[in-house]
């Protein structure tokens, strides 16, 4: 592992943590963004966590960024938290490499934050590159909707109100709320309330870690504010999507998630929405007979159904992406 450190005298009012697996030129875009913001004091370290990419030409044209290189892909809960020992910033702004902040975006975040004091975490609008804002925010992810939604049954009757609540479709983006979970694809974390419940959970490789730091959050008695006065353009999942095995370290980081939160029942509840999406997808080519699909889906539902691991052992490790 190596870092650079860039010292000065005083704090920085953020400190901001930018984890990376490759895509150098998503990188690169975030850290102009980063150049243009107005008002406010910067940290910036990029965590490089065992890219294949080669990202020095990168690093030697931003020589003010510091940089930590992990020799092995620890996923992203655990590389934001090898940025966090370090950071010298008052508080503290989890960030995606496939995010471009607005120049008065950070500005705005941290006025908010600093003038509402019960306000532990506060993120921004999110613009996809096709210009309309991205659902990033969710209801609390109870024991129910380990299987209501991850079965997909919400795909099969959208309508029904249980499901409309879990996408708050009645929620008007453009005005603030208090949200219970949040991505933390652009997050500024306040440093006490970061501190009160440390980092994030490193075994939540990739996905549910942002989930399982707002219900901490709130369990410490913070709130967590969605302000979309402030906005980013978010790339939408670009620095994963190519991942082949990123649908089974879904599963996974589920399974830890709810087995962490709610014990033996949240374990079986996944395994339970995991056996029913795979029927579900299986039943849904019997009408039309396609025989070799019947079987590729049958196949890719116990593929994800095996990644869970035993019942008493929980997820098997992930693999080397």
């Amino acid at each position: 592992m190596q870092r650079d450190s860039h010292d000065s005298a005083a704090p920085p009012d953020l400190t901001v943590l930018i984890p990376t697996h490759n895509r150098g030129d998503l990188l690169e875009a975030c850290l102009i963004g980063l150049q243009r913001s107005n008002g406010v004091t910067l940290e910036v370290i990029v965590v490089d966590d065992a890219s294949s990419e080669d990202l020095s030409p990168i690093r030697s044209r931003h020589p003010e960024v510091g940089w930590i290189r992990s020799n092995e892909n620890v996923g992203y809960a655990a590389a934001n938290n090898l940025g966090q020992r370090g950071a010298r910033g008052r508080h503290v702004v989890y960030l995606n490499s496939d995010v471009e902040v607005e120049p008065d975006c950070l500005r705005m975040l941290l006025d908010e934050l600093e003038r509402r004091p019960a306000v532990g975490a506060i993120l921004p609008l999110h613009i996809g590159p096709d210009g309309e804002p991205q659902p990033i925010l969710s209801p609390e992810h109870t024991l129910g909707m380990a299987w209501l939604r991850d079965s997909a049954l919400h795909l099969a009757f959208p309508r029904l109100p249980v499901f409309r609540r879990w996408t708050m479709s009645s929620l008007d983006l453009g005005a603030p709320a208090e949200v219970a979970t949040a991505q933390t694809s652009c997050m500024v974390v306040r440093g006490q309330a970061l501190g009160a419940v440390g980092g994030m959970d490193p075994d939540l490789f990739l996905f549910y870690n942002d989930v399982d730091l707002c219900r901490r959050l709130r369990s410490a008695g913070w709130t967590i504010l969605y302000y979309p006065q402030a906005r980013v353009l978010h790339h939408g999942g670009a620095t994963t999507q190519a991942l082949g095995w990123r649908e089974a370290q879904l599963w996974r980081d589920r399974y830890r998630f709810f087995g962490k939160h709610y014990g033996r029942a949240g374990c079986l509840g996944v395994r339970v929405a995991c056996m029913t999406r795979a029927i579900a997808r299986t039943a849904a080519q019997l009408p039309r007979l396609r025989f070799r699909q019947i079987g590729d889906r049958w196949a890719v539902g116990m593929r994800l159904y095996g990644a869970l691991g035993s019942l008493s052992n929980g997820p098997d490790p992930p693999p080397t992406p």
